[in-house]
C-alpha cells in the first residue's frame, strides 16, 4: 500500500511519503484546500488545479520524482466517473448507490480509501493483486463493482486532486494505506488460489480500529508519530520529524556520515539548541549519534553549539517548522506569526561583498541595521539604470530605508557609514550649489534681462528643510542631467515633513508612492520666475524612529500602500549585552568605498540577472504558502513589494559583485525578505490587522459583487489583490493582471502601468 503527497521542486514533481491518517487529515483539511474544493464544486478549473494531488500505485524515483515511476506500490488507485451532463438528481442518487455497493464490498474489494473527487466521481484505493498489472487489477476491480474505470486513469503515476477529509468528502480509510513499501511482483496463479489469497481484515477482536468502517469524526484517527511511544514532543512534533525535516532540507535528505557528521550535527545542534532547553543531555537525547562519532567528539560538538551566542529561534528551525506544521492537524494550517517568530531571522554569517566590510567597524547587534541601511546611499550612485523584475516590469534601484528601534538604543550606528558613502556626491553637491548661488547673485529677481539658469546644476543630497519649489527643481534637475536619484537622511521621521511646504504625513507618504514608482512629480506655473517641471520621481532616504512614533506617523496609511513600499530595519539587544564599542573608521575603509561609488557611478543601460529573477519568483510562491499558514492577508500584502525590494538588494550585489550571482547574495536576499517582513509584522501587524477588517466590513456583501465598486476611485494593484483575495478569487499575479487588462479594454478604468496608480474612468451620464 501508499500515500504519497505531490508537490514541485524547480518545476518537477515530486513525491513525498504520508505516514499516518493524522497527516493526511491534515493536509486535506488545510485552509487553501477547502477554499479551492469549494471553488472547483463550484465549476472554478483553476481551484481544482490548485487542490492537494496524492498518488497511490507507485513509488518515487531514486531523485523523488514521480515522472517514469516504474515501482509498483501495494495499492492501486482507481478513478470512477459519472457523465458530465447528467441531471442533478438523477447524480445523487447514482453516486449513493455506488458509494454504498463499494463500502458493501469493501472486504472482498480489499479496500483502503474511498472519497468523493474534485467534481461528478469517486476515487478509491485498494490492495494491489501482485500477480496482476495495473490494467488488470483495474479490470478486476471494475468487474467486481460493475462498473467502467476512467481509461484515461490507467497509468501506476496518475495523481488525484483530493478534497478535505471531512465526512461528506472522505468516507473510508484504513491505516493499511500508509505502509509505504514497493510491491514484490509474483507470478500469475490461477483463479481459486488467488482467491484464497484475498486477505481478510481483523476485526476489533483482532486488532482495534482495524475493520472497514464509514469514517466519522476521528474514529479512525490514529495516534501521531510521537504520542504513546515516549518520544519527545515539540508543540506537538515529534524531535525526530524535525530533524528528518532539517536533513532533508540543509543535506539533500543524506543521513551525516564520516566527513560531513561533525559540521552536520553542529548545525542541526545550534539549530536545535532553542527548542532544547540549551540543556546537552535534552540534545543528546534527542540528536542522534551518526556514524561512528567518537562519543567524547560528539558531545563536545553538541555544547560547542550549545556555547555560541543565542539568538532565539534560528531561521532554519523556523524553515523546518513550517514545513512541519503545514502537515500538522492540530494547527488546521495555521500558526501564529509572533509565536513562531519572537526573534527576527539570524542574520547569514557569511556576508556577500561589500555589506561584511561596510558593516565591521560595529558591533554585531547592530550588523543587520547597517547592512540594511546603506543600501540608500549606494543606490544614489547609480543612474541611468534599469533592472526587469521577473514580471516584466521595470524597476530602479529605489530604497527609503526606516530604521525602527526603542529610544537610546544606538540607531546613530548607520550615521557614520552613511556619511562616508555620501562624501564624493557631497563634494560634488557643494560645487554645483556654490555655481547656483552664483547665478542667483547675478540675477536678482528685479534683473529684467537674467541670465538663464544652467541647465547642467545638479543637487542630489538634500537637507531636510524645503519648499515645494526647491524639491520639484531638484527633481527635475536630476532627471535631465542622467536620470539621477536625489537622497536625504534624517534623524528622525518627522523631519522628512520638511521636504516639502506642507509639512504633512499625507505629503511625505504621496512621495513615498510616487518614488517607489517612479511616478511623474513637479509642478507647472505661468510665471516666469515660477519653477516648471515635471520628471520622474528618483528619491531615496534613511530616517530613524521608535515603533511608537512609526505606528503614529503612517496610522492613516494602512491600506494606501505606503508601508509596503519602505524597507524596515530595527536593533534587538541581546540580554546581558555589554556596552557597545565601535571600531575607527579608517582610511583603508575610506578607500574602498569610493572605489565602490566609482564603480556604481559608471553603471549604465537594462542590466538583467535570470538567477535573481528566478530565486524572486521562488520567494513569491514561499510568501503565499507562509501567508496561508499564518492565515494572514497582512502578511500576503506586505509581501509583494517586499519581494521586490529584496529583489532590489540582491540586483545591487550582483553588480557590486562584477555581475556574480553566488548563494551569499541569495542567502542575504532571503533573509532581508523574511527580515524586513518580520519587523513590519511586529511593529504594524496588528493595525494592518485592524485596517483590513475594516475594508472588509466596509465591503462585505451577500451575493456576486463587481469587484470594480469595492474599489476607491484611484486604486493600486495591491487593493485589486485584496479584493480578490477575500472574494475567494485567484490572486496569481498573471489573473490579476488579466483582469486589470479586461477592465482597461472595457474602458472601465485606465493606467500607464501595472505599478502606478489605476483610475477609474467616470461615464458621462
Amino acid at each position: 500500500m501508499s500515500c504519497f503527497e505531490i508537490y514541485y521542486d524547480g518545476g518537477a514533481k515530486k513525491m513525498r511519503p504520508i505516514n499516518n491518517f493524522k497527516e493526511y487529515a491534515a493536509i486535506r483539511n488545510s485552509t487553501k484546500n477547502r477554499r479551492n474544493t469549494k471553488l472547483a464544486r463550484e465549476g472554478n478549473d483553476e481551484a481544482k488545479r490548485k487542490m492537494v494531488q496524492f498518488c497511490y500505485s507507485c513509488l518515487p524515483n531514486d531523485d523523488g520524482t514521480l515522472k517514469g515511476s516504474k515501482r509498483m506500490s501495494n495499492s492501486v488507485g482507481m478513478d470512477i466517473d459519472f457523465t458530465k451532463d447528467m441531471p442533478k438528481k438523477e447524480f445523487e442518487a447514482a453516486f449513493e448507490i455506488m458509494k454504498d455497493n463499494i463500502l458493501d464490498k469493501a472486504q472482498q474489494l480489499r479496500l483502503l480509501m474511498l472519497e468523493r473527487s474534485a467534481t461528478k466521481g469517486l476515487h478509491l484505493v485498494f490492495e494491489r493483486h501482485p500477480e496482476l498489472t495495473q490494467e488488470e487489477d483495474l479490470e478486476w476491480a471494475q468487474k467486481l463493482l460493475g462498473v467502467e474505470f476512467d481509461k484515461g486513469a490507467k497509468d501506476i503515476t496518475r495523481v488525484f486532486f483530493t478534497p478535505t477529509a471531512d465526512p461528506k468528502d472522505l468516507f473510508f480509510c484504513k491505516d493499511e494505506l500508509f505502509v509505504n513499501e514497493e510491491c514484490e511482483v509474483k507470478e500469475a496463479e490461477d483463479e481459486a488460489k488467488a482467491e484464497v489469497k484475498a486477505v481478510v481484515p481483523k476485526t476489533s477482536a483482532q486488532g482495534a480500529g482495524e475493520s472497514p468502517a464509514l469514517l466519522t469524526g476521528d474514529k479512525l484517527d490514529p495516534l501521531s508519530a510521537g504520542e504513546g511511544t515516549g518520544e519527545r514532543l515539540y508543540n506537538g512534533l515529534p524531535y525526530s520529524s524535525i530533524v528528518t525535516e532539517f536533513l532533508r532540507q540543509f543535506n539533500n535528505g543524506q543521513t551525516p556520515v564520516e566527513g560531513n557528521r561533525n559540521v552536520m550535527t553542529f548545525e542541526l545542534a545550534k539549530a536545535l539548541r532553542s527548542i532544547c532547553d540549551y540543556n546537552l543531555d535534552f540534545m543528546k537525547e534527542v540528536i542522534p549519534r551518526y556514524d561512528n562519532f567518537p562519543e567524547d567528539e560528539y558531545v563536545r560538538t553538541l555544547q560547542s553549539a550549545i556555547d555560541e551566542p543565542r539568538r532565539g529561534v534560528s531561521y532554519k528551525l523556523q524553515k523546518v517548522l513550517e514545513v512541519l506544521y503545514r502537515k500538522d492537524k492540530k494547527t488546521d494550517g495555521k500558526v501564529d506569526f509572533e509565536t513562531e517568530n519572537e526573534l527576527p531571522p539570524a542574520m547569514p554569517s557569511r556576508l556577500p561583498y561589500p555589506l561584511g566590510f561596510l558593516s565591521s567597524k560595529v558591533p554585531e547587534m547592530y550588523r543587520p541595521a547597517v547592512c540594511e541601511a546603506v543600501f540608500a546611499p549606494l543606490s544614489t550612485y547609480v543612474h541611468s539604470v534599469k533592472f526587469r523584475y521577473w514580471d516584466g516590469v521595470e524597476h530602479e534601484p529605489t530604497f527609503m530605508s526606516v530604521l525602527t528601534a526603542p529610544m537610546s538604543i544606538g540607531k546613530g550606528c548607520v550615521r557614520k557609514p552613511i556619511s562616508i558613502i555620501l562624501d564624493e556626491l557631497v563634494k560634488k553637491d557643494e560645487s554645483n550649489r556654490a555655481r547656483e548661488a552664483e547665478w542667483k547673485q547675478k540675477n536678482p529677481a528685479s534683473k529684467q534681462k537674467r541670465d538663464p539658469r544652467p541647465t547642467d546644476i545638479c543637487v542630489q543630497v538634500l537637507i531636510d528643510n524645503l519648499t515645494d519649489a526647491v524639491f520639484n527643481q531638484r527633481v527635475y534637475d536630476a532627471d535631465k542631467n542622467g536620470q539621477r536619484f536625489l537622497y536625504t537622511s534624517v534623524d528622525e521621521l518627522d523631519t522628512l515633513k520638511k521636504i516639502t511646504s506642507r509639512g504633512t504625513a499625507n505629503e511625505v507618504s504621496v512621495i513615498i508612492r510616487k518614488a517607489f514608482d517612479n511616478s511623474k512629480h513637479g509642478q507647472e506655473r505661468v510665471g516666469a520666475d515660477s519653477v516648471t517641471g515635471i520628471a520622474p520621481l528618483r528619491f531615496n532616504f534613511n530616517a530613524s524612529t521608535t515603533n511608537r512614533n512609526f505606528q503614529q506617523f503612517f496610522a492613516r496609511e494602512m491600506t494606501t500602500g505606503t508601508v509596503t513600499r519602505l524597507s524596515l530595519a530595527t536593533i534587538i539587544k541581546p540580554i546581558g549585552a555589554k556596552r557597545p564599542v565601535f571600531k575607527e573608521y579608517d582610511a583603508n575603509y575610506c578607500a574602498e568605498v569610493k572605489k565602490l561609488t566609482q564603480k556604481l557611478s559608471m553603471l549604465s543601460g537594462e542590466i538583467s540577472c535570470p538567477k535573481c529573477n528566478k530565486f524572486a519568483e521562488q520567494l513569491c510562491d514561499e510568501n503565499e504558502q507562509l501567508a496561508s499558514l499564518y492565515g494572514s492577508d497582512p502578511y500576503l500584502v506586505l509581501s509583494y513589494r517586499a519581494t521586490v525590494i529584496a529583489w532590489l538588494k540582491g540586483m545591487m550585489l550582483y553588480v557590486m559583485n562584477g555581475e556574480k550571482w553566488t548563494k551569499d547574495i541569495q542567502d542575504y536576499m532571503e533573509w532581508s525578505l523574511r527580515y524586513d517582513l518580520w519587523v513590519k509584522m511586529h511593529v504594524i501587524g496588528k493595525m494592518l490587522d485592524a485596517a483590513f477588517d475594516d475594508e472588509e466590513n466596509a465591503t462585505s456583501k451577500r451575493g456576486p459583487m463587481n469587484m470594480l465598486t469595492l474599489l476607491k476611485d484611484e486604486f493600486t494593484m495591491e487593493d485589486l489583490i485584496l479584493v480578490r483575495r477575500k472574494l475567494g478569487k485567484s490572486v496569481d499575479i498573471k489573473s490579476v493582471k488579466a483582469q486589470l487588462s479586461l477592465w482597461r479594454s472595457r474602458k472601465f478604468i485606465d493606467f500607464d502601468d501595472y505599478k502606478t496608480v489605476i483610475k477609474k474612468i467616470k461615464k458621462n451620464k
